[in-house]
């Protein structure tokens, strides 16, 4: 963990973590890897994010038929929103990715999901898990 000091500096502390699971530990080293950073200062910054996230109220919406979110429902919460449990899920046209990104913690157990054409399915399926159809229209 690094802590700051008065100077600006950062001082460091070294750790031991057990029970990580070690094809995530794998994965996590690649990345830094791949960024040019090592694995401790990667760690920082996942738990610097973490924290800064941790006073982030979520909202859970969900065992419905269906629903349509617009741009407005998302603005409408401060906070992320899960969205889980739903027949059909359906995005309108002003929901554009900034405002996705930013309000959509997570979209589960949903039979179809709907999305404009100012979505991508790979930018949705990043937020998504277990969505057994997804259609653009």
């Amino acid at each position: 963990m690094r802590l700051r000091t008065g100077n600006g500096r950062h001082a460091l502390t070294d750790v031991t973590i057990r029970g990580i699971d070690s094809e995530t530990y794998s994965q996590f080293a690649a990345e830094a890897k791949k960024r040019g950073v090592s694995i401790g200062e990667l760690t920082t910054e996942a738990m610097q994010s973490l924290l800064a996230s941790a006073g982030v109220p979520v909202y859970t919406i969900g065992n419905l038929d269906m629903l349509t979110v617009s741009r407005n429902d998302l603005e409408s919460v401060e906070g992320l929103v899960v969205l889980k449990d739903i027949d059909m899920l359906e995005f309108t046209d002003d929901v554009d990715w900034p405002i996705f990104n930013q309000r959509i913690k997570l979209i589960t157990d949903i039979e179809l999901l709907r999305i404009p054409r100012t979505l991508s399915k790979f930018q949705v399926l990043t937020k998504s898990k277990d969505v057994e159809l997804i259609q653009s229209v």
